[in-house]
């Protein structure tokens, strides 16, 4: 009886296992930082596609209101926004968004929030009650845009802000008054570090002191805007790398932010 010749067995040693493993390991450390960048940009452009859509909200309240802007005040509901989310039930309450002055231009509580913030405030992070959760709201409106002065608080019992700016740069009440910064160049939607977001009102102070709010850098070191023209943009910035606290001086954890906080101040007021 004849019988075939067995043919030898190959296998892969140890030692060329090893270098196959090694090889992989190293094209994975190269395509993850690739991946993780592409991740982070697809991100940016939802939460770009967020602020247009909510800005468009924005332009057609004042068209409805013969030019007057969604008024942007304090503990009341007839606002833009309503409650604040540092603390709870604010922080998970989507009434205070569903009941506010911008909701039925567009019904969705989605475009409040920024899709890549994942992470909790300081405050709230520990809370058994926000355990898998997170903030309804991630996005704050530009103090300057229909924020409530004297007139309103005697008329509506809402806080005065004026004393954010000071009485050299009054408050936009009609959008035919966003000249200077001009609609092209003047924010309206922010979105906000996690550890300043409250209320819906981003403060930015005319001196050169501290940071009051602060934009997040959760968008690779940047943040997205919204402008008073309808576009939307993001900004990435020189120096400014933290999600800061309320008050955050200007030369601080993230270094001197200096050019980073006259870019955004630019966007609120012009100072000569």
């Amino acid at each position: 009886m004849h019988t075939k010749p067995r043919m030898p067995q190959t296998a892969f040693t140890l030692i060329e296992l090893l270098v196959v493993i090694a090889i992989i390991a190293i094209l994975a450390g190269m395509l993850l930082p690739a991946l993780s960048k592409a991740k982070s940009k697809a991100l940016s452009i939802k939460c770009i596609s967020n602020h247009k859509q909510l800005s468009l909200c924005w332009v057609m309240y004042a068209n409805d209101f013969q030019d007057r802007l969604v008024p942007n005040w304090l503990a009341t509901t007839q606002a833009w926004i309503g409650g604040a989310v540092h603390s709870l039930p604010g922080a998970t309450n989507i009434f205070d968004i569903q009941n506010a002055k911008l909701f039925p231009y567009n019904s969705s509580v989605e475009i409040y929030q920024c899709p890549a913030a994942k992470d909790l405030p300081n405050a709230l992070k520990n809370n058994p009650a926000m355990r898998g959760g997170r903030l309804v709201r991630n996005l704050s409106m530009n103090g300057r845009m229909g924020g409530g002065d004297a007139m309103d608080a005697s008329r509506f019992g809402i806080p005065d802000t004026t004393w954010v700016l000071g009485a050299n740069y009054p408050l936009f009440k009609k959008a035919s008054e966003i000249l200077d910064p001009s609609p092209s160049q003047a924010f309206v939607f922010v979105d906000e570090s996690k550890e300043t977001i409250d209320d819906g009102y981003f403060a930015m102070k005319a001196t050169r002191v501290q940071w009051q709010n602060s934009p997040t850098v959760r968008h690779n070191q940047g943040s997205t805007f919204s402008f008073a023209d309808g576009h939307a943009e993001y900004w990435k910035f020189s120096r400014l790398n933290t999600e800061q606290l309320l008050d955050a001086p200007i030369v601080g954890a993230s270094g001197d932010t200096t050019q980073d906080y006259l870019r955004v101040q630019a966007a609120v007021v012009t100072i000569y």
